[in-house]
This record gives structure tokens, C-alpha cells and sequence, in this order.
């Protein structure tokens, strides 16, 4: 059994350092708009907030169970996971192709890292995990920015947010008095590997973002402005970013998931223009702009 990790504070979930361990149907046309903020699993649903408030999203044109999102050039995003079961759940999460904890490309299955919710919790993701006190926030940016290609692991899955549930495997030995194991694992022993998890993840002692690295036919990637929202082209598309650093605080658990996942939810993000091209309609939220004061300061008027 591997150490776990378990969240402190508003996030109670626990993330998984190791292998064997834990660390609706709608006509053709309302497809092409938003009808929820939430993708439905069996164990668990899955929300996508951006700079903090609950993202529409859209249906798939093709009629199947992927729901879509409009991603922002330069704004942070979360995602919200919850548990709705009496039961502990571990919950892989990939973005772009990249486990969020190890910043490893997944392999989705049930011996990487991962979050684990306890009965009816829900945990917030704010960013890839660089160490059990922080994560580096997820932030929307062009493609050649993310830290998918930044890392040179660009994939097939950049856009995508994957999101699986794995259900606990019993402890058959909990009901054998004769086998006794100890499960108790130091957080000192985790904190002494954040150093080798930062490098890892391409972080620089200094704690600035990682260096561009090649990446088979896309090039070399320059590094991401601190605070500057990224200029898109014309045909530029979404990626997540290397964001900045926030405290998000973790401790240890244990959890042995079982090796078929019981949810796989797919969250695809992509630029307005994009989603566009998709088929799907884009609506703005007026009510939400007039409530968060977001029309800015007066402009001309057209006429």
C-alpha cells in the first residue's frame, strides 16, 4: 500500500503519490446550447469554474456524453469535483493529457496519482500539484504556451479535461484478525519528496515556470509573460498553462482503488471561434456580466 494524501481546510480530498495506492439526453437542437454547469457521473460530477464562477456548458453536436466549455485567453479556471456517494472515491484527473498531480502524460488507469473524496465531499482542483503545500494555478492560454508543450509532452488529448472514478477495493484483511499491517505514513517522508516531484514537474529552484522544450513538428515554445494575457492569432487554439503559484495544502491518506474506473467524463475547452466552428452556439451571460460589474469602463457609442 502507498501513502495517500489528505486535503486540509475547504479541500478535504486526499491525493495519491504512488501506484497501487490512492494518493442526459436532449433534442438535436438544445445540444448546441448550455443547459447545466455540471457534468453528471455515477460517483461523482464535475464542474468547471472560471476566475470563480460556475462555466456553462454545451451539449456535444455529435450527441454524445462529452460536454464542451469556452475557455478565456489568460484567466484562471478550477474544477470542481463531487462525491455523491456514502463511500470514499478516488478521482484521476487528466488535462491535456497529463496526470494534474504528477504532470506525467496518463495512461488512465487506476495506479497513478490521485485525488480521493471522502462521503459526499466536494473538492476543489485548482492547479497541477507541485508539492503538498501548492499547485501552480490553471490558467487558459494558446496551445504553443501550455504546459503540455512547454514540458515537450504535446499529445493528442491538449483540450481535453478527463475526469475518472474509481470505486475503494475492500480491505479483506480489516476482517482478518491474524494479518496486521502498518499503513502509517509519515508526511515528513512526502514533504522530503516535493523537491524531487518539483523537478519532475520542471519547476526551477527559484520557483520560476519551466523552460520551453521541443516538441516532434511543433517547435519550440517561448516562455509565458508573468501576468500578461496571451495575443491569439487568428487560428489559435486552447492549452492550459503553468499559472501562478497558490497554496492548496494536502495530507496523507490511504486508498486502494479498484481497477476499473466507474466514471469517465470529458470536458473539452475551447475558444469561442472554436466551439463556433464546432456547431455550438455561444451565448453570453448577461445577467452574470451585469451582476460581476464586468462591462468595464464606457465606450463610444456606435452611433
Amino acid at each position: 500500500m502507498k501513502p495517500t494524501m489528505k486535503k486540509f481546510r475547504s479541500l478535504h480530498a486526499a491525493l495519491a503519490l504512488a501506484a497501487a495506492g490512492a494518493l442526459a439526453a436532449a433534442n438535436a437542437e438544445a445540444r448546441h446550447y448550455a443547459t447545466d454547469t455540471w457534468a453528471d457521473g455515477r460517483l461523482v460530477d464535475v464542474q468547471v469554474r472560471v476566475e470563480g464562477s460556475a462555466a456553462p456548458l454545451y451539449f456535444s453536436p455529435s450527441g454524445d456524453d462529452r460536454r464542451y466549455v469556452q475557455a478565456f485567453a489568460g484567466r484562471n479556471y478550477s474544477l470542481v469535483v463531487r462525491n455523491n456517494s456514502n463511500e470514499r472515491v478516488a478521482v484521476l484527473i487528466a488535462v491535456d493529457g497529463l496526470n494534474v498531480v504528477s504532470g506525467d502524460r496518463s495512461r488512465l488507469s487506476s495506479n497513478e496519482q490521485m485525488y480521493v473524496l471522502s462521503p459526499f465531499e466536494t473538492a476543489t482542483i485548482r492547479g497541477w500539484r507541485t508539492s503538498l503545500d501548492e499547485v501552480r494555478r490553471f490558467v487558459f492560454v494558446d496551445e504553443e504556451r501550455s504546459y503540455a508543450e512547454r514540458t515537450g509532452q504535446a499529445n493528442g488529448d491538449m483540450g481535453w479535461i478527463r475526469v475518472l472514478s474509481f470505486r475503494e477495493q475492500r480491505a479483506w484483511w480489516n476482517t482478518n484478525p491474524r494479518v496486521r499491517r502498518d499503513t502509517r505514513y509519515k508526511e515528513e517522508e512526502l514533504r522530503s519528496q516535493a523537491p524531487e516531484a518539483m523537478d519532475r514537474l520542471g519547476e526551477r529552484a527559484d520557483g520560476s515556470a519551466p523552460q520551453a522544450a521541443p516538441a516532434p513538428t511543433r517547435g519550440e515554445a517561448g516562455p509565458m509573460a508573468k501576468g500578461v494575457a496571451p495575443q491569439m492569432s487568428n487560428e489559435s487554439v486552447p492549452g492550459t498553462g503553468w499559472g501562478e503559484r497558490s497554496r492548496d495544502q494536502v495530507g496523507t491518506t490511504e486508498f486502494r482503488a479498484e481497477r476499473n474506473a466507474t466514471d469517465h467524463l470529458i470536458v473539452r475547452y475551447e475558444y469561442a471561434s472554436g466551439l463556433r466552428a464546432l456547431g455550438i452556439e455561444v451565448r453570453r451571460n448577461r445577467v452574470r456580466e451585469r451582476d460581476r460589474g464586468e462591462m468595464g469602463f464606457a465606450q463610444p457609442p456606435r452611433w
